[in-house]
């Protein structure tokens, strides 16, 4: 039994050091001053940014009272942390807190923020050393001497100019109930974080948002003195636009401001429902030097409050000296004959549905339609088929148009090939364009798609109208030249003048097979059939792949690499169910699909069940790539023009300054990819825009953002491309052509500079 007397030794020693360790927590914190209650920090501090600690303001706080509770950040030199809205990048302290019973913590109460700007972002962080505030109320039951611990889970983010970094720690700190007393030292320390602190306007503020302009009345006394750091920053993020200037202006015992209105998608919830999802919010507003005021605003209805127009701000107290003009739109066209729009609207839809045609995925699929009339001897089933065909194509457009028509009077931003900004839909058109390039590169036979099938030699308009449908959807995602100012106008004039020019654009990708049905005399100048049609068709393949290829692409842009997997999961189960189907028809067995039900089945449960995720909800991740890009932004400034992160307040900002060249894109179109290629990341161009001090904005609308949205309504456009040359000075732009050479920009670039 006392074999391994080094054991048992070990465990009475452990047990004698367990109980003179409880009689010291038993004993001693009861004996404590207030200034002994010390804050404990995490354990594990190797290579953190931010040292964070709790600290009781009384070190024996007494029942049923409530003493502060301190959380202390400390950021290392050059790092910053984030206030509670951290603006347009970053995230805010989160904080889980574990009490026992009787022991309750109120809301955290925040320092006035500064102002980072950063390549057209603007953040609001603490710098240096900053305290968050919150009450912690102790029970009256819980007796004195009784032992507390209190424990913080911390989550936040600490950036520097180049870097951002996630970090967690876990700070406890214990105290025990006593009779309340504080020392001086601590007391002193916390009336200075106090004052630090906004005080609070007990009247609401009133807010009304008219024309993208959000007006702010805020009762404050004549009294008060006003700085030129005034500054609102609003709690929650999307009220305001963070970049935009902000005029003040007093009249009496009230301070008045202007500022642009944001997205107004409130505390981050991603609903996106536009300005009416905000009927009041909190607030805070740097006076000067020693003065932050906090304060609750409620709407009021538009044009509810009046304020001093623009040549009356002159004669106010005005904290803002800068130039006051707006990034201006377009000029929209004199009015005239509104037939004469109406006609020329759909011919420029029927012109660019007439070149969609070229696009890889729909050439192959219009082309072989086309050679499929060759066989034809039959005037009726010609023009029978081609009927199908365009009827198929004008009612997608239709129904897309209609549709988004119908989302835009509900007030949602869509635009042209809204459907590409959807994951779900990216994945089904993978699937599809994989399954007709397959079809074609002879793997399975699908007759409405193959010239041997036997569908093909019994021709009906079932099989023109679905191939008319699927080459109608999958030409959507791009707008091409005559296409765009087309569609713009589509949005702006009446409902059925609109879905006449959508339907125009159908007709327009439909009339190649339709004048071919039609005109005998071109199908007898087709290329005859023969065994070179087989090679053909096994050609066009390769555009369907390298099309499914780039749309892979685009939803790596937009889901993470979970969902990515997901889909060529899907992807590699499809292929081998067409495989199978393409072996039950070789042996000539009846129903050779039967294969096909069950990966439909799973396809359709699993893009219902599965959940995207990446770049679309802001994290840690996305935050940290945010503010690295900008960083790395600010240093290759020198050698070249890095694109600025679209936004209309730094538009108008950087206007004033420079000449702007602003383009919209998006990862899905095809037309925007080869501009950026050939034209605004060449070299040679890139070189010109650095000698001009020409500044570059990128407007990504890939995942359909709905500031860009508006941005193009005004511009009277749908969709992506869309180019825009500001000169210096000049709030209204040069439209560019849709089709950009490196020649056309060097040359605006030299001019202006």
């Amino acid at each position: 039994m006392f074999k391994n007397r080094s054991l048992w030794a070990q465990v009475i020693a452990g047990f004698w050091l367990m109980l003179c360790l409880f009689i010291q927590a038993q004993v001693l914190p009861a004996q404590a001053t207030p200034a002994q209650a010390t804050p404990a920090q995490a354990s594990d501090e190797g290579g953190r940014k931010i040292t964070a600690s709790l600290l009781l303001e009384s070190g024996a706080p007494a029942p049923g009272a409530e003493t502060t509770l301190a959380i202390t950040m400390s950021p290392a030199a050059g790092w910053h942390g984030y206030w509670l809205n951290p603006g347009d990048a970053g995230f805010p302290l989160k904080v889980q807190w574990l009490l026992p019973d009787g022991v309750t913590v109120g809301e955290l109460q925040y320092p006035a923020p500064e102002q980072l700007l950063t390549s057209g972002l603007m953040n609001y962080i603490y710098h240096g050393d900053y305290a968050l505030l919150t009450p912690l109320h102790i029970d009256e039951d819980l007796p004195i001497g009784s032992l507390i611990t209190l424990t913080a889970d911390l989550r936040y983010l600490v950036c520097s100019p180049k870097l951002c970094l996630p970090e967690q720690q876990s700070l406890h700190v214990q105290f025990s109930v006593g009779d309340g007393g504080a020392t001086q030292e601590v007391l002193e320390t916390f009336d200075g974080w106090r004052q630090q602190l906004p005080r609070p306007i007990v009247a609401s503020a009133e807010f009304s948002i008219q024309d993208g302009q959000l007006a702010l009345s805020l009762p404050l006394p004549e009294s008060v003195q006003l700085t030129d750091i005034a500054h609102l920053y609003p709690e929650m993020n999307g009220v305001i636009s963070n970049t935009a200037q902000q005029n003040f202006i007093r009249k009496g015992n009230r301070l008045l401001m202007t500022t642009a209105a944001g997205d107004g998608d409130g505390d981050g919830d991603g609903d996106g429902d536009g300005e009416e999802d905000i009927s009041d919010f909190y607030g805070v507003i740097t006076l000067n030097e020693s003065l932050v005021v906090r304060f609750r605003a409620v709407r009021q209805p538009e044009a509810a409050l009046v304020f001093p127009t623009s040549s009356a701000l002159t004669a106010q107290v005005a904290v803002s000296t800068q130039e006051n003009y707006s990034i201006a739109a377009i000029p929209p066209e004199a009015p005239g004959n509104p037939l004469v729009t109406a006609a020329v609207a759909v011919f420029g839809a029927m012109l660019g549905g007439l070149l969609l045609n070229l696009m890889p995925c729909v050439f192959p699929i219009l082309s072989l339609k086309v050679l499929s009339l060759t066989n034809l001897g039959d005037e009726r089933t010609a023009k029978t088929g081609a009927l199908a065909y365009t009827l198929g194509a004008v009612l997608v457009c239709v129904l897309l148009g209609a549709l988004i028509l119908m989302l835009r009077a509900f007030g949602h931003q869509v635009g042209w090939a809204f459907q590409l900004q959807r994951p779900e839909i990216i994945v089904v058109l993978i699937l599809l364009m994989m399954t007709i390039g397959l079809n074609l590169a002879g793997l399975f036979e699908l007759g409405t798609l193959s010239s041997g099938s036997k569908l093909q030699q019994k021709p009906g308009p079932s099989g023109d109208f679905w191939t008319g449908v699927l080459a109608a959807f999958v030409a959507t995602p791009c707008t091409g030249p005559f296409m765009a100012t087309a569609l713009g106008a589509a949005m702006l004039l009446p409902n059925r003048v609109g879905l006449m020019v959508f339907a125009g654009l159908g007709l327009g990708m439909a009339l190649p097979f339709l004048l071919v049905g039609f005109i005998p005399a071109l199908r007898k100048r087709m290329p005859r059939p023969g065994a070179w049609m087989l090679t053909a068709k096994r050609c066009f393949a390769v555009p369907m792949f390298l099309t499914a290829l780039g749309l892979v692409w685009v939803l790596m842009q937009q889901a993470d690499s979970g969902y990515l997997f997901i889909a060529l999961l899907l992807l590699l189960l499809l292929s081998l169910g067409l495989w199978l189907m393409g072996l039950l028809q070789r042996s000539g067995r009846h129903r050779p699909w039967w294969p096909l039900v069950p990966i439909v089945i799973l396809v359709g449960g699993t893009l219902m069940i599965a959940v995207p995720g990446g770049s679309n909800h802001l994290g840690a991740n996305s935050a940290a790539s945010t503010e690295m890009k900008a960083g790395a932004d600010a240093d290759a400034a020198a050698e070249s023009v890095h694109p600025l992160v679209f936004d209309e307040a730094s538009l108008l900002a950087l206007v004033k300054q420079q000449d702007v060249f602003v383009y919209f894109s998006a990862d899905w179109c095809l037309t925007c990819q080869v501009n950026e290629k050939v034209a605004i990341e060449r070299q040679e161009t890139q070189a010109a825009f650095a000698r001009a001090n020409t500044a570059v904005m990128l407007g990504d609308w890939t995942k359909g953002d709905p500031a860009i949205t508006r941005f193009l309504a005004k511009n009277r456009r749908s969709g992506v491309p869309l180019y825009l040359w500001y000169s210096k000075g000049n709030p209204a732009p040069q439209v560019l052509p849709q089709l950009l050479t490196p020649s056309l920009l060097i040359e605006k670039a030299s001019a202006g500079g």
